[in-house]
């Protein structure tokens, strides 16, 4: 019985912490910020995205998590015309076929299992993938976001690059487990709102569960076992506001070839009124997963509040000549 509550103990104070990789494709613009003084780019590490994730500077240029000794290297390299910004992720995760199929969708072109990129007329951005690093008598993925400009026709005007790393200020969400549970409550004001909130916390109060798998996706287990995923970005409002969008991905249903292709419905509950009356299941989760939020912090725990509209009246337009 004692090593039996002893697992449990260990269990709870594990499940809510990260687990393997903590930085994918989109996550590795948000560790700088470039700023440029004089014809010269200045690095600043992103040292609040860094922290939350457990890295911490070593050096100038470099964070160490001490608990799994990944390392993110940050340079900034000029070589006659060209500039080479480097975000060098040193992962210790066996699986990269996550972070494979996230640079797949960034929107840059697969050039091989190893590379994904963009070129214009003055800028290559690059994902680069090398396995099986050996740094200081470890091994490593070496993961790495390459911006490479070329000064020249940069300064001279030519299609100039809109890539930029502005100071980001999102929370690091991906790769992390939350309990959590949502609520409706009547806008006493306003007859047709609803103040919502889902209150996130990385111990077991609460009997839903959340993984952020990785900068886009999301898997949800209630406490009956039902399952469903879906998709989060975020924003930022004022360099402060942290909002969540979050959505559902509805899985087409199957149909014998030949047949029409039925609407996918997300098996939702849209009506404040139904929600209430409703059971704690999926369909009750569900609506509050396809809604956006103001994030907000609560001690150790993250508050998502937001606002569900219902009944808004349609506006007559006034038909124009010849209608």
């Amino acid at each position: 019985m004692k090593n039996l509550i002893c697992s449990i103990v260990l269990f709870s104070l594990t499940l809510g912490k990260s687990f393997g990789q903590e930085f994918f494709p989109m996550n590795l613009k948000s560790l700088i910020a470039v700023d440029n003084a004089g014809g010269k780019s200045n690095i600043t590490p992103n040292s609040y995205f860094l922290n939350e994730k457990g890295f911490f500077m070593a050096e100038d240029l470099s964070f160490v998590n001490k608990k799994t000794n990944e390392r993110v290297n940050f340079f900034c390299n000029v070589k006659e015309n060209t500039e080479e910004i480097r975000v060098d992720y040193y992962s210790t995760s066996k699986d990269l076929s996550r972070f494979v199929k996230r640079a797949g969708e960034s929107g840059l072109k697969k050039i091989n299992e190893t590379r994904f990129e963009h070129r214009d007329e003055n800028t290559t951005i690059r994902i680069d993938i090398k396995r099986n690093i050996q740094l200081d008598g470890k091994t490593y993925n070496l993961l790495s976001l390459v911006v490479i400009t070329d000064i020249a026709k940069a300064s001279t005007g030519i299609k100039k690059s809109v890539i930029k790393f502005p100071v980001d200020y999102t929370y690091p969400l991906q790769n992390t487990t939350y309990f959590f549970d949502s609520d409706i409550k009547d806008d006493k004001s306003n007859s047709d709102e609803y103040f919502i909130n889902t209150r996130l916390s990385k111990t077991p109060k609460y009997a839903n569960k959340i993984v952020f798998l990785d900068d886009n996706n999301w898997k949800i287990t209630l406490a009956n076992k039902q399952t469903f995923v879906g998709t989060y970005n975020q924003s930022v409002e004022n360099k402060s506001t942290v909002n969540v969008s979050f959505n559902l991905t509805i899985v087409q249903p199957k149909v014998p070839k030949g047949y029409l292709q039925p609407i996918a419905e997300s098996g939702a509950i849209y009506n404040a009124s139904e929600l209430k009356k409703s059971k704690h299941n999926s369909a009750y989760y569900k609506f509050f997963f396809e809604k956006s939020y103001n994030l907000r912090f609560e001690g150790n725990d993250l508050l998502l509040s937001g606002k569900h509209y219902e009944n808004y009246p349609t506006l007559a337009v006034p038909a124009g000549n010849g209608n």
